[in-house]
């Protein structure tokens, strides 16, 4: 049940250090602008963090098998022996410190992806603003253009 356990948190480890690396993968194509490669790289990171779940979950199973009443592995930590639970604990450190990371640049992506969407919406409305008319009677009931006459005003002033 040990070298199970051990299993599968090396293969946690090194999938939460492959999604790392595809997180910042993910942030260069940001900052190039590329959406197409965005999209391939974003669905490849959902598609690993199915994965990371359904270790978790078969994780979960197995300490549940070393300890029925035991719902994480840090509640049968004491229960193993030495050689392997410095093993598990190393492991453990490490996907926690890689998931930080992955954290921080999630995080990075985040803001960056929001500010890409908030650039290209200012743009857009701007472009809007400026083939909109600003007259918004601008043609006539035959779908002419409205000749427009400015409307009598008020010289006021010294002449």
């Amino acid at each position: 049940m040990i070298k199970l356990i051990q299993e599968n948190l090396d293969r946690q480890s090194k999938a939460v250090l492959l999604l790392s690396m595809l997180l910042q993968e993910e942030f260069s194509l940001l900052m190039n602008k590329d959406p197409h490669g965005v999209t391939r790289v974003e669905l490849v990171i959902q598609e690993l963090m199915r994965q990371i779940s359904a270790e978790r979950f078969s994780l979960r199973s197995f300490v549940q098998k070393f300890d029925s009443s035991a719902q994480r592995i840090s509640e049968i930590l004491p229960a193993i022996a030495d050689e392997h639970r410095v093993v598990i604990e190393k492991t453990l450190a490490k996907i926690d410190e890689n998931e930080q990371k992955c954290g921080v640049q999630a995080t990075k992506n985040h803001q960056l992806a929001h500010a890409l969407l908030e650039q290209s919406s200012s743009m857009l409305d701007f472009l809007h603003r400026q083939i909109t008319p600003k007259d918004r009677n601008v043609y006539s009931a035959r779908g002419r253009y409205a000749s427009s006459t400015p409307e009598a005003t008020l010289i006021n002033g010294r002449l």
